[in-house]
């Protein structure tokens, strides 16, 4: 009486399939190897339910034994279980962000300058800052300007930002120019990462008011000859020269750092209020609700 073991002709015929696809595959340059190897799998269930077919109808005359190989079945179920996870993550698309997250380099990109040269009839800019980093300087320039650069974590040589509205969206509206900047790109589902380290430019003869979230603004009044406003809960940096002639007021601030007057508490949740004066005080920056402002 003969035995025939189902599976072990299987399994044989699903590592020979196996080799063949992949050797074939990196002769011939058949694309990325990934394919072959999502794609051969099921023919391993089509072998092994051929081989029970073909051994139950061809010799069921003869007396045979049939029996089950089943760490052989095992196997193959096992290839076959990973074979129909693979496919379902590359249905779905994780198994491309996988292979982004691992291929993913961090640059340092220049962000595409902003330039507002028509400022007639302007005499108030509103910024915007939302979570962006910046550093505000007054300038004898007659345009509002922004420039610098951005790091992002990505594939390809495709830049995250391209274009100005990418980042930016500007409009006047009477004699207000408003300027609100927009979030960096970001991938949803991947821990990418992006930062930017800008400079924006104001003329020192319009009145800026500034709102921002808990990033960081830099101010550099320098010969500043209108009056700012900063409303941010995050930190604010005033860096002054011997040409600033400014007076500095905070209004509602957790922590004061710097030479401050006139030091109050506000509140019993510890909210201060103080001013610093530079020259003859010609023009005033007020700054409201921050957690932090510190004076250089």
């Amino acid at each position: 009486m003969r035995t025939w073991r189902v599976g072990s002709f299987s399994m044989g015929a699903a590592l020979l399939l196996l080799g063949v696809v992949l050797l074939l595959s990196q002769i011939f340059k058949w694309g990325d190897t990934n394919v072959a190897l999502l794609s051969w799998w099921p023919i391993i269930f089509i072998i092994l339910g051929a081989e029970i077919i073909v051994y139950l109808t061809v010799f069921k005359k003869e007396k045979k034994t049939i029996e089950y190989d089943f760490i052989s079945i095992i196997f193959i179920t096992v290839i076959g279980t990973c074979g129909l996870v693979m496919t379902m993550l590359s249905t779905s698309g994780l198994l491309d962000l996988a292979g982004q997250a691992v291929k993913a380099e961090v640059r340092t990109m220049d962000l595409p300058s902003y330039e507002e040269r028509s400022l007639n009839g302007i005499s108030r800019i509103v910024v915007e800052s939302g979570s962006f980093p910046l550093t505000i300087e007054s300038t004898e320039a007659k345009t509002v300007s922004l420039f610098g650069t951005y790091q992002e974590e990505t594939v390809g040589d495709q830049p995250l930002i391209e274009n100005v509205s990418d980042y930016i969206l500007s409009e006047k509206k009477g004699d207000t120019l408003f300027v609100k900047l927009k979030e960096l790109p970001h991938q949803r589902f991947l821990n990418h990462y992006n930062d930017a380290d800008a400079t924006l430019l104001i003329p020192a003869n319009k009145q800026l008011e500034i709102k921002g979230s808990e990033s960081h603004l830099t101010f550099k009044p320098r010969e500043l000859k209108s009056n700012w406003s900063i409303d941010t809960p995050g930190m604010v940096t005033i860096e002054t020269d011997d040409q600033t002639d400014t007076e500095i007021e905070a209004r509602h601030v957790y922590e004061l750092e710097g030479a401050w007057k006139d030091v109050k508490n506000l509140t019993e949740q510890g909210l201060k209020s103080g001013h610093i004066s530079f020259g003859k005080g010609t023009s005033t920056m007020t700054v409201n609700h921050a957690h932090i402002v510190e004076v250089d």
